[in-house]
């Protein structure tokens, strides 16, 4: 396997890694802007290592994507298009309101008025890129993916079938602090299980002797 090869393969298990880590260090901020927003001042430091870490995981769940999809056939590659425009919006999300977030809880601001600033990042539709649509887009994609593995049957049934089980434990848990840790633990155990499984179709194939003396 090429250098290349060896990268592509361990960023595509790292992802999962950096991106649940940083779900799990998200402190619960809830719904409530109001709420919220004392929350940030509070854990600043640690907001914005969180953003920062799910913004990197995000981006490389795009060869990750590329290596499980190459494993399935139509559905599959579906699947793994529309996970991938999930996530890379998710992690331009994630990058834009992390940054966005840091600054207006600077030290010395009027946190009054900058938390307006904050609660208008996301109006409009020029905001849409950095909207919260991105995650259901996602999670939709990696559905899709999953039942393309399942009709493949390339990979074990158990790969795709916690995959769908770390989705929707995944979807229903983001944003609840640490016990995000456990709760997408399946989603990351069976997306690194996929890539590893693809590992055999990065192999580059020996040539025949004849071949090799032409």
């Amino acid at each position: 396997m090429t250098p290349s090869r060896i990268l592509l393969l361990a960023a595509g298990i790292a992802a999962p890694i950096l991106f649940v880590a940083g779900q799990a260090l998200l402190p619960n901020l809830g719904r409530d802007p109001d709420e919220a927003f004392p929350l940030m001042l509070q854990y600043r430091d640690q907001l914005i290592v969180s953003r920062l870490l799910t913004t990197a995981g995000a981006y490389l769940l795009l060869p990750t994507l590329w290596l499980i999809a190459r494993l399935g056939g139509k559905t599959t590659w579906v699947g793994a298009a529309i996970a991938a425009v999930g996530t890379f919006f998710n992690a331009v999300s994630q990058g834009v309101n992390g940054y966005a977030a840091w600054a207006v809880t600077a030290p010395g601001l009027d946190h009054t008025e900058s938390m307006q600033s904050l609660l208008h990042l996301d109006q409009g539709a020029v905001a849409l890129p950095v909207s919260y649509w991105s995650i259901p887009v996602f999670a939709l994609g990696l559905v899709v993916l999953a039942i393309g593995l399942l009709i493949a049957k390339t990979s074990p049934r158990w790969m795709p079938s916690l995959l769908i089980v770390g989705v929707v434990a995944a979807f229903l848990t983001a944003g609840l602090g640490p016990i995000v840790a456990l709760t997408q633990a399946p989603l990351a155990a069976a997306l690194i299980a996929l890539v590893l499984r693809s590992a055999s179709t990065l192999a580059v194939p020996s040539l025949p002797v004849h071949a090799e003396r032409t």
